[in-house]
């Protein structure tokens, strides 16, 4: 089984920030929300986010947004695919086989639109109750390890991903291939670990 992490690595940019945008295009009102957005995307770039901090921002924007908007979340998820399926990188897409893994922070309601697209079965990602507007899990970090344990007995054979935040995942790998833009490059998983 080899493993793929979903945003900057088969998805060309970050899911969730780019639906956050798309909806802030449909709803101005989301505006105030967006240098809290970008604040806590600029420190899961540099590997400075922790879980406590991403459940507290998703809970703080998902609630109010919810409340607030009158916009219907199934033709918002359906327009966004329409417009951002070409972000989809179709050198990952050839590479993805059936028995393989997507284990990503994507929430549910996103990668599920286009799980056909991604031919694999086994996903894991952000458990967003769309319903109960409520996070159930947040798939980040230790979380991934944890997730994938309790489902898979499986071994992991190459991980690719674009973040050092999956070096918990990464000692579970036996080889990991960091992912930036359109280069793959084996690394030694050692000088993380």
């Amino acid at each position: 089984m080899n493993a793929y992490d979903f945003d900057n690595t088969i998805y060309d940019g970050e899911s969730i920030y780019d639906f956050f945008i798309f909806c802030l295009k449909k709803d101005i009102w989301l505006i105030k929300f967006f240098p809290l957005v970008l604040f806590r995307l600029i420190q899961y770039k540099l590997n400075l986010l922790n879980l406590d901090k991403i459940y507290k921002t998703a809970e703080v924007i998902v609630n109010s947004f919810f409340e607030h908007s009158k916009l219907n979340y199934d033709e918002l998820i359906e327009e966004f695919w329409k417009i951002n399926q070409k972000k989809l990188k179709k050198e990952f897409l050839d590479m993805l086989k059936e028995e393989d893994l997507i284990i990503t922070g994507c929430p549910n309601f996103l990668i599920n639109y286009i799980k056909e697209e991604l031919k694999v079965k086994n996903i894991i990602c952000t458990d967003f109750d769309l319903i109960n507007k409520k996070i159930n899990f947040i798939c980040f970090g230790k979380n991934k390890v944890i997730a994938f344990k309790n489902k898979y007995k499986n071994k992991i054979n190459k991980f690719y991903t674009d973040s050092l935040a999956d070096i918990p995942f990464m000692k579970l790998a036996s080889e990991v291939y960091l992912v930036n833009k359109d280069s793959i490059k084996k690394i030694d998983k050692s000088k993380y670990i």
